[in-house]
């Protein structure tokens, strides 16, 4: 039985760059290479410019269509030279997050689409070689929607592939990373021709004993928590960006590392995380609990202690994220008097406690069921 596959393909801006009329318009094209909008008649002229490529696209001539895109060049290479063989995968394009990687990006998705292809297009936030900041800042979301998006496919027995073609050489070199982690193979056109090279996956294991003191700096920085750069000094500097003023959040490759790691050093014994105080119930049902179910609720926890460690332990801020949805019972209170408030761990899994002190009391954890004994 052949595998199905998810293929995931970089859009960098060859097909404008291959299609300029002339090498002044070429030169113009690279310059707005980072550009998040551009001027009216710019944009007009790009549009253009854009239904012409689909035009040549759509001629089918596959010689012809390889040379226009480095994407498709990937992905003709990929299917030997069959694209009517991608027809039951799920592909994902890479745009940047620019005005002509948008753009790119649709002519792509549009050839794909009356290919018959399952195709979509996802844009990182910030995602751009303007400046290394605002990069950074794009790699990390990418990671992120990798991470969410990748697993479940792998775990449904499908073939990753990270089509990195058309890639600019700055993402490149991070998916080339990362596609060890997340993918099967990455493939790409060697050289200029139209030969595929493929680099299959290397069994590489992420060391969680020299992470595990760290835990819970780790799981705080993963939710945005600021460190001192002193607090987490036994952390592999490749995982740190620390600021002028030694403030520390995680790195790109922190992030990667992370995501690999998080799931090990999470699964484990309940972790002290700051303003968070445990019941005896609750440490309980944290104890009966099985080691993912574990990972799921202290990934949570980590994001309410930060959250309450940003607001001074004000729980209006946990309100107000839709992903806790935290709220307080109807004519439920604990002995002393206090309201019972809970928050969402999953659809079906929730956590109640009281609020004390600028703290939460953690009282129980478990199915919807705990709403009747919270």
């Amino acid at each position: 039985m052949v595998k199905r596959k998810f293929v995931l393909t970089t859009v960098g801006i060859s097909l404008f760059l291959n299609s300029a009329e002339s090498e002044d318009w070429r030169r113009r094209l690279i310059q707005l290479s980072n550009e998040t909008a551009v001027e009216k008649e710019i944009a007009t002229r790009i549009e253009e410019q854009s239904l012409r490529v689909l035009e040549i696209l759509r001629q089918n001539d596959i010689k012809k269509n390889r040379d226009v895109s480095a994407e498709l060049n990937g992905l003709y290479g990929f299917y030997n030279d069959q694209l009517s063989q991608a027809r039951g995968d799920v592909h994902w394009l890479i745009a940047t997050d620019t005005y002509l990687g948008r753009q790119a990006a649709k002519v792509v998705e549009a050839f794909l689409h009356e290919q018959g292809l399952n195709c979509n297009v996802y844009t990182p936030p910030d995602l751009s070689t303007s400046e290394p900041r605002t990069f950074s800042t794009g790699i990390k979301n990418l990671i992120r929607w990798c991470e969410e998006t990748i697993p479940g496919y792998r775990e449904t027995q499908y073939h990753v592939a990270f089509n990195l073609t058309g890639a600019f050489k700055s993402l490149q070199g991070y998916l080339n990373i990362a596609g060890m982690f997340y993918a099967d193979e990455i493939v790409y056109i060697f050289e200029t021709g139209q030969r595929l090279l493929s680099i299959p996956r290397l069994p590489l294991r992420v060391d969680t004993d020299i992470l595990r003191e760290y835990r819970l700096e780790l799981a705080l920085m993963a939710q945005g928590r600021i460190h001192r750069e002193e607090q987490v000094s036994g952390i592999p500097a490749g995982m740190l960006d620390v600021d002028q003023k030694g403030n520390v959040l995680l790195s790109d490759w922190g992030t990667i590392v992370w995501n690999r790691a998080r799931q090990t050093l999470l699964g484990d014994d309940l972790i002290p995380f700051p303003r968070l105080q445990y019941t005896e119930s609750f440490r309980r049902d944290f104890k009966q609990a099985s080691s993912a179910e574990r990972a799921e609720l202290q990934e949570v926890l980590a994001k309410v202690s930060a959250l309450l460690e940003d607001h001074n332990g004000n729980t209006s801020a946990l309100k107000q994220d839709g992903g806790l949805q935290y709220d307080v019972y109807t004519n439920q209170k604990s002995k002393d008097g206090r309201p019972i408030g809970h928050f969402r761990v999953s659809q079906s899994r929730r956590v109640s406690c009281t609020a004390e002190d600028g703290a939460l009391r953690l009282r129980r954890y478990g199915e919807h069921s705990i709403n009747d004994n919270p």
